[in-house]
């Protein structure tokens, strides 16, 4: 077991283009922390036994498309859960629409931060502070994943638009 983060970091990303040393990190009993998001998006695209494969961002972006319906980051929840309803029924809740009494200032989930319920739980991720150092093995350990997030909001937004001008609202 490493015993330090550190440790746990430079290992993994040893292990990025080396499955040997994948196995190996298999002892510290935690999740594979290379690319999580992306590799289970794509986890049966790649491959040399898929002869399709090509992990162009273009056939990257029609994989996405085929496989979700509807696809939205965390952070939007609230206004995916409104595209996911019209989507799948063809209307547009009342809830759902952008009104002029309502206050849209907040956008995402910045409207529900604003209730303060802690449970009397510590939030780690708002007090650990990581180095330098931490930040670009994260960085080499999650590169994939920041190119799917990335393309998840530019496809959330673009589907948003789509669908307010569709239905002729502003969707909140």
């Amino acid at each position: 077991m490493p015993s330090s983060l550190d440790e746990w970091l430079e290992a993994w990303v040893l292990a990025l283009d080396n499955e040997t040393k994948a196995e190996e990190n298999e002892q510290f009993q935690c999740y594979d922390p290379r690319n999580l998001q992306s590799a289970f998006a794509f986890h049966d695209v790649e491959g040399e036994e898929n002869e399709n494969y090509n992990r162009d961002e273009f056939t990257m972006m029609e994989v996405i498309k085929e496989r979700f319906d509807v696809i939205a980051p965390f952070e939007r929840m609230d206004v995916a859960i409104c595209v996911m309803f019209i989507e799948f029924s063809g209307r547009v809740p009342e809830e759902c629409v952008c009104a002029a009494d309502k206050d849209t200032t907040a956008t995402g989930i910045e409207r529900h931060l604003e209730v303060d319920i802690k449970h009397g739980v510590r939030h780690h991720g708002r007090s650990y502070n990581t180095t330098l150092e931490q930040e670009a093995l994260i960085e080499k350990l999650t590169r994939d994943d920041d190119w799917l997030y990335s393309r998840t909001m530019e496809l959330f937004e673009t589907n948003l638009k789509d669908l307010e001008e569709e239905y002729g609202v502003e969707i909140c």
